[in-house]
């Protein structure tokens, strides 16, 4: 990691662009979402981090603390942090991007002393953390619903236990609650309940439904 007194300003440059433009790239992701810390808040957290590191190790000499300086930059990247979190009522918004900037302030740390393979394996991982996983997190906790509807079958096209063979194929179990006839017994009449429907595809449900061999309408009830 060489001796911080005989750093030149090429490297030295070169360490702060680099750590301003990992924070930048972690920071682009949060402001694409509209997060109270953005692009610029990220790449200066990453960049004073990776300066302060600088500094403290140069000024110290060989006898510095790297424990000390840690500590005393993820103590004020906390309190930065801190100020993105925000409660509404029952719920708090805000601790992604707090977590975001404290460790982007690693991630500088780290370009600091010049252990670029941290620096970069850091960035990539949180990159994919924020943008790759949030779409396996909705669908974790994608909010769902439970469907009744009433389902009208030409009798003579198809009977109650074809439908439910049909409910069945495309991944529905439905629960019967009653079923009645009109018009002399040529439609049947069937309530069904689908459980656990996500509440977006929920107009899909009712379409593939109403697709169906024999079904002659669909409503939601």
């Amino acid at each position: 990691m060489g001796d911080f007194h005989l750093m030149t300003a090429d490297l030295l440059i070169a360490r702060l662009s680099l750590a301003a433009a990992l924070g930048a790239l972690v920071g682009l992701e949060r402001e694409r979402h509209e997060r109270p810390a953005g692009l610029r808040t990220h790449l200066l957290v990453s960049m004073g981090s990776c300066l302060f590191t600088v500094i403290s190790v140069a000024v110290a000499g060989t006898a510095y603390d790297p424990g000390r300086v840690a500590a005393g930059i993820i103590t004020g990247i906390g309190f930065l942090g801190a100020g993105t979190i925000i409660r509404h009522g029952g719920s708090v918004t805000g601790l992604t991007t707090a977590a975001s900037i404290w460790s982007v302030a690693a991630v500088g740390m780290a370009t600091g002393i010049g252990w670029w393979e941290a620096a970069l394996a850091g960035t990539f991982l949180m990159y994919v953390s924020l943008a790759g996983l949030k779409a396996i997190e909705g669908r974790l906790h994608a909010e769902t619903e439970t469907l009744l509807l009433q389902v009208e079958i030409r009798r003579a096209e198809r009977s109650l236990a074809q439908l439910h063979a049909d409910l069945r194929a495309l991944g529905y179990g439905p629960v019967e609650r009653r079923f009645s006839v009109r018009d002399s017994g040529a439609i049947g009449i069937v309530a069904v309940e689908l459980p656990e429907v996500p509440r977006e595809r929920a107009a899909e449900a009712i379409d593939r439904i109403a697709q169906l061999p024999g079904v002659a309408a669909v409503t939601s009830v």
